[in-house]
């Protein structure tokens, strides 16, 4: 019921490795809530490559899904953390997840009767990755609603990918920076008439507004809501997806029809969560166990 295309890469900190890419965080998240995900990316024909492989038939991904490219690595981020738990990103160039194929098998994918179709604009940071994205949307049933989020890394988009995005997206995720750099100028008591004029250019019915520890904002066609996040005292291992978290965590409550104040909450408890551990993803599973059993009520 969703699909996710995107990368899946590697994230390298000072101590050690880490699985990552926000659309594989974000579709880890949601298999492990319990949801029917589908992810598509592409690795490189190397050992990374094959870690990633024996990672995702364990967590029973169908690595049918995943495409092999023999000439280009798999896909590395260097991560240096800052004092305040915030992060840099140094993300390797022309790896494997730029050449994603348009293949017979995503295209039957794409034909499916999916929910919600995930993606983002590292993933479009090229000419060949923005016609992927673009083939695989005009193939999507007119109920599947397209999820996108946002994110901006230096030197890894373009103008023409960022509208593109824009264009294709019924609900987007954004941050305080990336609106500034969609809209120019800074932050403040305008953000208001800056979303509703990207709602209204681009026909989205939904923007989530993440603030950080300020917590997050839901724009809808009639409705404004704000959110304070519900304890920002946690110490702060670092933040790395913690936004790939928040839109799980979303789009879970989406799929079960919850209010937006209640997913706010829980998107925001989840991304906290996150926030205290290592890297994006937890070696403790129960968390998903007990977010499963709250979705439900």
């Amino acid at each position: 019921m969703i699909l996710v295309l995107g990368e899946i890469l590697f994230d390298i900190f000072p101590d050690g490795k880490r699985l990552g890419g926000a659309p594989f965080n974000f579709a880890f998240h949601l298999k492990s809530l319990g949801f029917d995900v589908r992810f598509v990316s592409r690795v490189g024909q190397d050992h990374l490559g094959k870690e990633i492989l024996s990672f995702l038939a364990i967590n029973k991904f169908d690595t049918r899904d995943i495409q092999i490219d023999p000439d280009h690595p798999t896909g590395t981020v260097n991560v240096n953390l800052n004092p305040d738990g915030s992060h840099k990103f140094c993300i390797a160039a022309n790896t494997a997840y730029d050449h994603m194929v348009y293949n017979d098998r995503l295209k039957r994918m794409s034909e499916r009767n999916w929910r919600f179709f995930y993606t983002g604009t590292l993933i479009q940071r090229n000419q060949n990755n923005v016609q992927l994205v673009e083939k695989v949307l005009a193939n999507k049933a007119s109920s599947a609603q397209c999820f996108c989020d946002i994110n901006l890394r230096p030197g890894c988009y373009t103008t023409k990918a960022i509208r593109s995005s824009l264009r294709q997206a019924d609900a987007l995720k954004i941050n305080e920076e990336e609106l500034d750099e969609i809209m120019g100028g800074k932050n403040g008591d305008e953000t208001y008439e800056r979303v509703r004029y990207l709602m209204e250019k681009y026909s989205l019915n939904l923007v989530i507004l993440t603030q950080g520890a300020g917590g997050s904002q839901w724009f809808l066609p009639d409705t404004h809501l704000i959110n304070q996040v519900l304890d920002n005292k946690s110490v702060i291992e670092d933040t790395v997806g913690a936004g790939d978290a928040y839109a799980a965590m979303a789009v879970a409550g989406l799929m079960k029809g919850l209010s937006s104040k209640n997913i706010m909450d829980f998107a925001e408890e989840f991304a906290g969560f996150i926030c205290r551990i290592k890297g994006a993803l937890p070696d403790d599973m129960s968390i998903y166990q007990e977010f499963k059993r709250r979705l439900k009520q």
